[in-house]
């Protein structure tokens, strides 16, 4: 029988590294193994941006891919879980709400912004998304958890 699983979404972020803490301490007790998904937006920039603007969307994206694996080593180091680092490309809510359909998660783990990116009532935040898209529970963690 395979392990339940946590989907966690990971950016880079304080917030996300402390909703991977989270997800490990709940797994650790629980059993459950850990997906963490860094997801890669898809940059309409670079297929009508000069070749140079492109490099730079790439390079910097690959640099995030690898401090999000890094935080997740880092993070993870001393347990016992199991755990895997996934990259996706696309919207990232959609892409956190497909992992955790793809991998039968039991919730979906997200860090939350220190602060509202939008006026109140003008657009929905990235956690608000996930809450209503995913078909999963989803934890939303503060950043200093």
């Amino acid at each position: 029988m395979e392990a339940l699983t946590v989907v966690v979404g990971l950016d880079g972020s304080d917030g996300s590294l402390a909703a991977l803490a989270v997800a490990a301490r709940q797994a650790a007790l629980t059993g459950h193994r850990i997906v963490a998904v860094h997801v890669v937006r898809t940059h309409p920039l670079v297929t009508t941006a000069p070749v140079s603007g492109a490099g730079a969307l790439a390079v910097t994206d690959d640099e995030v891919v690898d401090r999000c694996h890094l935080d997740c080593e880092v993070v993870l180091a001393g347990t016992d879980l199991r755990w895997r680092f996934e990259v996706r490309r696309g919207d990232p809510i959609t892409e956190l709400a497909r992992a955790a359909t793809d991998h039968d998660a039991t919730w979906v783990a997200i860090g939350r912004s220190g602060r509202r990116r939008f006026p109140c009532g003008s657009r929905t935040s990235m956690s608000e998304r996930l809450v209503h898209e995913c078909d999963r529970p989803v934890l939303i963690v503060p950043p200093d958890t």
